[in-house]
């Protein structure tokens, strides 16, 4: 009687064991992939990337006022802003434009806010040391490295199809399609811009998982 009823009691701890793990690799994706946006939203990261793909040129004006209008519209996003940054004595951005962008706002801080959660939450554990929780930061850095990798190779290859994919999931249709000839937030951040702000996120992300996997590895030793 005792050997029959510890079955179905070994079973739920079993149970609690795969739910643990399963929770903390989630929480491990998700704070890895805020911090690397985060990272991505620095005034030097974008503004690399504005250079790289000419957007001064595109837009007509001069690098630090792209940079400017950048920052203005990065704090908007972040902070919940108005996007009604100016380009001489005008908002720079249309009606539609700026929707789109209060779209990706909610998306972005949406994000931040777990991700600062998930972080707490691995804070926490990791002083614990416990077997499952160094098995859960490496199940949640090969779920990352594998699924970042994945999609930096969309990018790389398909990035019209992927960008146009990611879109259509996020986004209610037709509020994200905008002409580069004369809407001017696909000239501040033209397709090279987001080519390689993409493949790049994708890279950070695959060695940031790598480097959690190995420390993850390493302290189950």
């Amino acid at each position: 009687m005792v050997g029959a009823g510890s079955r179905p009691r070994r079973r739920v701890n079993a149970l609690r064991r795969v739910a643990r793990r399963a929770l903390l690799a989630v929480a491990v994706l998700v704070a890895l992939l805020a911090l690397t946006l985060l990272l991505f939203l620095l005034p030097p990261v974008v503004h690399a990337l504005l250079d790289l793909s000419s957007a001064p040129a595109l837009l007509g004006v001069e690098p630090p006022t792209a940079y400017a209008l950048s920052d203005a519209l990065v704090r908007d996003l972040l902070f919940g802003g108005a996007f009604d940054a100016q380009l001489d004595s005008e908002v720079f951005l249309s009606a539609a434009e700026r929707s789109h962008l209060v779209d990706v706002g909610v998306l972005f801080r949406a994000l931040v806010l777990f991700g600062a959660g998930a972080l707490a939450l691995l804070s926490l554990l990791t002083v614990r040391r416990r077997r499952w929780v160094l098995q859960g930061v490496r199940d949640g850095a090969v779920l990352l490295g594998a699924g970042a990798a994945l999609v930096g190779g969309a990018f790389l290859f398909a990035f019209d199809a992927t960008f146009t994919a990611a879109h259509q999931l996020l986004f209610p249709a037709g509020t994200w399609t905008f002409n580069p000839a004369t809407d001017r937030l696909v000239q501040l951040y033209p397709e090279t811009f987001w080519v390689a702000a993409a493949i790049g996120f994708c890279v950070v992300l695959v060695a940031t998982a790598a480097a959690g996997f190995r420390v993850a590895r390493r302290r189950k030793r």
